[in-house]
């Protein structure tokens, strides 16, 4: 009876420091060899957040990316509208050679924007549609050409598993469309309505190329913003299986603060009662039971 109570007592007592120490701590084991089947689980969401950690860096980088491009490529969209109004008025052929000459005025006030927009910085003071190494996108040569320092398409980062997307355009794709170099095209044109163009021949010839170097900064744009959505559509998606994924950790890991309690109160109720008889059963002796 002696042993039976001291081992009873000293199992109540292991669990009363077990629950005390799941209270304090609000975690249901302190170490993952007390349930190896939920210390696994516990390790795999373990390397799931260090994964869902990168790839949110990565569509927070990529999302603030697409969305100055989308700015910057909006602006870019308003030069080309104003080149193309510029042209429209520079083909009337009723205009004089003075007329023309302010248009071409205004025509190479607008190339020049274009070239800043082409060569706006990130964030970090890198080129928005430049290189990797961080050069400049658009670099205008003595000769009246132009050169695009980018490579014929950008890195893709990864926003999640066996997905990338990438998070910027270069300046090549926005510039040189279809119809050709639209930087080039549009400084030719102001070149020749600086120059005195008496019949508005050299607009005419312009218009179509401009307008489909119009089209071809619209098309871009569009693309930006798909991969603008599908960014936070993945952003959207990984908040909830985050979500997910801690509930139902904390269901594996986390106290029930509640049930603990009052299974706590019940375990030290029943060691207090039984310390109570041990210690009554450890004062008898043959000699009482003899009297």
């Amino acid at each position: 009876m002696f042993d039976r109570s001291a081992a009873r007592m000293g199992s109540l007592m292991s669990n009363a420091v077990k629950l005390q120490t799941q209270l304090a701590t609000g975690k249901k084991f302190t170490s993952p060899s007390e349930n190896v089947t939920v210390g696994q689980q516990l390790a795999e969401f373990d390397r799931k957040n260090i994964d869902a950690a990168a790839y949110t860096s990565n569509m927070n980088m990529s999302s603030s990316l697409l969305s100055q491009a989308d700015t910057t490529l909006d602006s870019i969209y308003t030069q080309m509208q104003r080149a193309t109004e510029l042209t429209v008025r520079a083909s009337n052929g009723s205009l004089s050679v003075q007329d023309r000459k302010v248009i071409g005025d205004e025509m190479k006030a607008v190339v020049d924007t274009l070239i800043g927009l082409g060569n706006v910085s990130d964030s970090n003071g890198r080129s928005l549609f430049g290189s990797a190494s961080g050069d400049a996108a658009i670099t205008k040569n003595t000769d009246g050409t132009f050169t695009y320092n980018t490579a014929p398409s950008l890195s893709e980062v990864p926003i999640a598993d066996n997905m990338s997307i990438q998070p910027t355009e270069t300046a090549a794709r926005i510039f040189q469309g279809p119809a050709g170099d639209t930087l080039a095209i549009l400084s030719q044109l102001a070149a020749a309505l600086q120059g005195g163009d008496a019949t508005g021949e050299a607009a005419r010839s312009a218009l179509d190329k401009v307008n489909s170097a119009t089209d071809q900064v619209s098309i871009v744009q569009a693309s930006v913003g798909a991969r603008a959505a599908r960014v936070d559509l993945q952003q959207t998606l990984q908040e909830n299986v985050s979500a997910d994924r801690e509930e139902l950790r904390s269901s594996l890991e986390d106290t029930d603060m509640t049930a603990t309690a009052a299974e706590f109160a019940k375990t030290m109720t029943i060691l207090t009662a039984t310390q109570s008889s041990f210690s009554k059963l450890s004062q008898l002796s043959l000699f009482s039971y003899l009297r």
